[in-house]
């Protein structure tokens, strides 16, 4: 069997009690597999940590409708309605908590147990986005406290109880957590971007993220959801995962309880019910697919592409499996639209400026209506250039056009063959929110679809001239994180810039490698989110303060700005490391193009080489790095080790 196969894909599928296949896939070749190799799970984690908890409800120890502080009284933050929240909130992701915290969660190839000691600290820290229970968004933290609450429940490891009373009823005998990560064997291979070797992931978000499994294992796990076994639930515990959370609003999210999914149009159609959960980490991605009626549990596990793709294999497999059955599944077809160049005058309160969910995070747009013919969106934000126009379909939505109209004209206009409509909608409260549906077709794989709220109008927010210098002068450095784990994932992504635009005076622009957020303005210390758009959408929002000259950041982010970084020139032959510290340096001219080699570091330690993009060419965390260190021109360098000690060059 090959072991370094740049792009695998490991499928299991159930159905009934029958284990049909395990597979590797790479390119277009089947490879049979004899042994299975471990993946994390991300987030498909999160179905464990759900399902461990109605275990306790079962058992008359939780109440789903208890607060949370029931369970863990040391949790706090800084918003008095975290009272509020409920243990089912957390599963059902209305909780109000923010996202994720950033601090020792991803790691490289070693566990560490930074997360667990600083996520209530952290925290404490937060506000909510929203009332509890108001609306649905994806918060990783809820399921992490789900996992706390097993623990305090139990008086148990949560990865001893996961291993025996989650996975050993059904079947499990390889699943683990990143907690135990350095215990595993037969990982699979971690490749990062260009096919590189990385150490694996190891994910320390053990409710949110944490599990670690085979294939055969997951979906073995999967069928523990089948309408015939309680070896893992009741009926009653499993209807209530497979219920919608809300049923009225199709932009809203579609989860139930821990699913990301559990209504299907496409399934439905054929009288078919599905469940389906989806997960990504840096290096491994997962879907889980039940049919519950029809007992068929697919896990798709692949340490490479997305969990996107994950789901649509997975879905392919369901769908001749149902075949099989008699079961025809079929993609609804593309519409057909009548174009109506008459955009009525009621529209006109729609025009203005919005924060919309770019391809690389938030961004800002202007919405007009020229000569009342079409919608004219164009990108006002500091980052991008270009515009898209849409046009008014008699179906009552904005279709988007293949050109510009400025490009191709009125007299010929196309609607894009991506299917790709937008509407606005009002709240009670006066907030304006743009409606997105998009269906895009994947050659070989089916149509993906995406139904939720993508956009929320600005509001005028005047700032004061000081307050307006501060920003100005914080805009000026580019910031590097300062401290994580040493062997933090995040590191590959650890610069951050702010923004501003003329556009859109009073909002700040915060662009970090996992994507840009729109942040208002409040004084010249403080900029917060501010977006209340009812899906996932509004997920992982921030908060970020100026704090001595740095950044603090409501994930747990801590930031110093580049500008004052010291130089590391070729003079310099030792470096003092303080536990958890990052010591950041500029690539000095006499550095440059250099042979810099690594005589010693310690053990838990790791060192990367940025180029003047922020890109990182050189990490000890890819297998085979050599002690020789590139020395790009206005690049940067950083250092950083789990304990007290120091590198030595030659």
């Amino acid at each position: 069997m090959r072991k370094n196969l740049l792009f695998r894909i490991q499928a299991a599928l159930l159905a009934g009690a029958l284990v049909v296949g395990a597979a590797a896939f790479t390119g277009t070749t089947l490879c049979a597999e004899t042994d299975e190799y471990v993946y994390c799970l991300a987030s498909v984690s999160k179905i464990y940590s759900t399902a461990a908890v109605m275990q306790l409800v079962e058992q008359g120890k939780v109440g789903l409708d208890d607060p949370i502080t029931m369970y863990i009284p040391d949790f706090k933050m800084a918003d008095e309605r975290y009272k509020d929240i409920t243990v089912r909130m957390l599963m059902d992701h209305t909780s109000g908590i923010q996202g994720t915290t950033y601090f020792g969660v991803f790691l490289y190839g070693q566990e560490n147990p930074l997360r667990r000691e600083t996520l209530l600290d952290t925290m404490a820290g937060q506000r909510l986005r929203s009332t509890p229970g108001e609306y649905s968004a994806y918060c990783n933290d809820g399921f992490d406290l789900l996992a706390l609450i097993v623990e305090k429940v139990t008086g148990m490891d949560y990865t001893e109880y996961i291993k025996k009373y989650v996975a050993s009823p059904t079947g499990g005998s390889s699943t683990s957590s990143g907690e135990e990560v350095s215990k595993i064997t037969n990982l699979a291979p971690g490749f990062g971007p260009g096919g590189v070797l990385y150490e694996n992931d190891a994910c320390m978000a053990i409710g949110g993220g944490g599990i670690y499994a085979t294939a055969s294992d997951t979906a073995n796990f999967g069928a523990g959801f089948f309408k015939n076994t309680d070896s893992l639930l009741s009926k009653e515990s499993k209807d209530a995962m497979a219920t919608r959370w809300q049923t009225e609003n199709s932009h809203m999210d579609g989860n139930g309880l821990g699913w990301d999914s559990v209504e299907s149009e496409r399934y439905e159609n054929a009288g078919v019910k599905v469940l389906g959960k989806g997960g990504d980490v840096s290096l491994n991605h997962t879907y889980l697919m039940v049919a519950p009626e029809e007992e068929i549990s697919i896990a798709v596990l692949s340490n490479g592409g997305n969990s996107m793709l994950d789901e649509m294999v997975a879905r392919a497999i369901m769908d001749v499996c149902l075949e099989e059955s008699g079961i025809t599944v079929e993609d609804e077809s593309l519409k057909t639209l009548t174009m109506n160049l008459d955009v009525p005058s009621s529209y006109d309160k729609y025009a203005g400026d919005y924060v919309i969910d770019g391809e690389s995070g938030w961004d800002t747009v202007r919405v007009t209506f020229p000569e009342h013919k079409y919608m004219h969106v164009e990108n006002i934000g500091p980052l991008r250039s270009g515009s898209t126009d849409y046009v008014l379909t008699d179906e009552g939505y904005f279709a988007r056009l293949a050109y510009e109209v400025e490009d191709s004209g009125l007299d010929d206009i196309k609607i894009a063959s991506k299917e790709d409509y937008m509407n606005f909608e009002e709240d009670s409260e006066g907030h304006v929110y743009i409606t997105v549906d998009r269906k895009e077709n994947l050659p070989e794989l089916g149509v993906s679809s995406r139904n939720t709220y993508g956009g929320q109008k600005l509001e005028p927010n005047a700032v004061s001239a000081e307050t307006l210098g501060a920003w100005v002068a914080a805009c000026d450095s580019e910031y590097v994180l300062a401290k994580d784990a040493y062997n933090s994932e995040t590191f590959n992504q650890a610069f951050v810039n702010l923004a501003l635009s003329e556009d859109v005076p009073g909002y700040l622009y915060v662009v970090t490698g996992m994507g840009t957020r729109v942040l208002k303005i409040v004084d010249a210390g403080r900029a917060e989110a501010f977006t209340t758009l009812p899906a996932s959408t509004n997920r992982d929002l921030i908060d970020v303060n100026l704090s001595n000259g740095g950044l603090m950041v409501s994930n747990g982010w801590q930031l110093i700005p580049v500008n004052g970084l010291p130089e590391f020139d070729s003079s310099l032959k030792e470096i003092e490391l303080k536990a958890g510290e990052a010591s950041w340096f500029r690539i000095g001219e006499s550095a440059v193009n250099t042979d810099v080699v690594m005589a010693s570091r310690p053990e838990d330690s790791a060192v990367y080489v940025y180029n003047k993009y922020g890109e990182a060419i050189y990490s000890s965390h890819i297998i085979g790095s050599t002690n020789i260190l590139p020395m790009p021109k206005d690049g940067k360098i950083m250092f950083i080790s789990g304990s007290d000690g120091k590198v030595t060059l030659n």
